[in-house]
């Protein structure tokens, strides 16, 4: 079973109807030296009329609208569970692709106006496969996802990995389908990818509480996307640390990794590049206390992790990555559940999305020689007001829809020499 953590936050949502039209989007442009955050939220009531959409709030520490939402671009649907989004924001004038996971949609957003981002496409459908999760962009501007099933017609129904250009055509998918694991139901989940050892990784990871699913972890090869190996998760007891795959992230050398699982055991990937690469627990935190670890930074040395159920960022320094050590912790209020997070490309800005009751977007500084995190205090509405930017509102720039839930939160490209 999943714990209900992850059930309130895999099923909070329902397919809806249609919502509301996407009004026209304002005439302003952005300045030079602007900066934003790009939030996508889902509706929280799934009312009919309602839509979710894509906010757009201030990230300029310069500007007098520091961390208020400026603009918001309805998808002309509601309930459909915006999800992941890429990590971070594509260079060269691409869109970002955007998952609506309840539908199986991908949007492509268009920044050309920052302040206006507008749809300039969506992807339905992949030949065999269904639900995209996540989106590693590659060096020539394709974008790689994994998707979580197939096409229901083979036994444990695994999902696999699609490939498409820069502007959301398909070119192929590959199955996560392994002889050596007949039946298996694999979830591919989330990816990584190593240019340098041309190697992808993927995860498996339910993202409903109906499908059975394997824990295991998968080597691809990137030129080719050959599954090379299926490795599978010794089952830990009793804290059950093992269960659910979740995250992984190459360190530079791309013959190795790290992982956690969503019941937050941690995992180290080695001889990625060979022909017997390894799996070792390195760390399994006390369990049920810490569940929930979520999607992590590796900046350097340091792995940042968020974890829901102990309201905190937890910053690991794994120069050894065989010991992994606990260097720093950034608390949080009881009412934030961090999940996601995303760096500012040449910043020591992190953002953070959390969902549930009061959910919010914040913002953090890393200091990268430390180890260590503290919140923006100025990143906040009302100079006396809570920290971050609150989604628990009646209104939006596109209607009074109330609240809603932020996911996927990426910067803009920041301008030279900003931070």
């Amino acid at each position: 079973m999943i714990d209900p953590i992850m059930r309130r936050r895999l099923t909070y949502v329902l397919l809806a109807g249609l919502a509301c039209r996407s009004p026209e989007p304002p005439a302003t442009t952005a300045s030079a030296t602007a900066s934003y955050l790009y939030a996508f939220a889902g509706d929280a009531d799934h009312a009919s009329g309602e839509s979710d959409f894509l906010a757009v709030i201030d990230a300029d520490t310069t500007s007098a609208t520091y961390a208020h939402v400026l603009a918001t671009i309805p998808i002309g649907a509601g309930g459909t569970m915006p999800h992941h989004t890429e990590m971070g924001m594509p260079t060269g004038g691409h869109s970002l692709f955007a998952n609506s996971f309840m539908t199986g949609r991908t949007y492509l957003f268009d920044f050309a106006n920052p302040l206006a981002p507008r749809i300039a496409g969506m992807l339905d459908s992949v030949p065999g496969f269904r639900m995209p999760h996540s989106f590693s962009r590659l060096g020539d501007g394709n974008v790689l996802a994994t998707m979580q099933f197939g096409d229901g017609k083979s036994k444990g129904d695994p999902g696999g990995l699609a490939l498409f250009t820069p502007d959301g055509r398909f070119i192929r998918a590959v199955s996560s389908a392994d002889s050596s694991f007949p039946g298996a139901g694999i979830r591919t989940y989330s990816l990584d990818v190593s240019t340098a050892t041309d190697r992808v990784i993927t995860t498996s990871s339910p993202m409903d509480t109906s499908s059975t699913t394997a824990d295991v972890v998968q080597l691809w090869r990137l030129s080719d996307l050959k599954l090379l190996r299926t490795i599978p998760f010794p089952r830990t007891s009793p804290d059950s640390s093992s269960r659910y795959p979740f995250e992984v992230r190459f360190f530079p050398d791309g013959r190795s990794a790290i992982l956690n699982t969503y019941n937050c055991g941690f995992y180290l990937l080695s001889g990625l590049d060979g022909d017997a690469p390894t799996l070792e627990p390195v760390l399994a935190l006390e369990h049920p206390k810490h569940i929930g670890c979520g999607v992590p930074l590796l900046i350097g040395k340091w792995w940042i992790m968020p974890i829901p159920s102990t309201h905190e960022f937890v910053v690991y320094d794994v120069s050894d990555p065989q010991k992994p050590r606990r260097a720093s912790a950034l608390a949080t209020d009881t009412t934030f559940f961090p999940h996601w997070m995303s760096r500012e490309a040449g910043s020591d800005r992190i953002v953070l999305s959390a969902e549930g009751k009061h959910p919010s977007v914040r913002m953090v500084r890393f200091d990268s020689t430390a180890g260590t995190l503290r919140w923006d205090e100025r990143f906040r509405e009302r100079p006396d007001g809570p920290l971050g930017v609150s989604f628990d509102r009646a209104e939006w720039p596109h209607g009074k829809s109330g609240p809603a839930q932020p996911h996927g939160t990426v910067f803009s490209r920041p301008p030279a020499g900003v931070r």
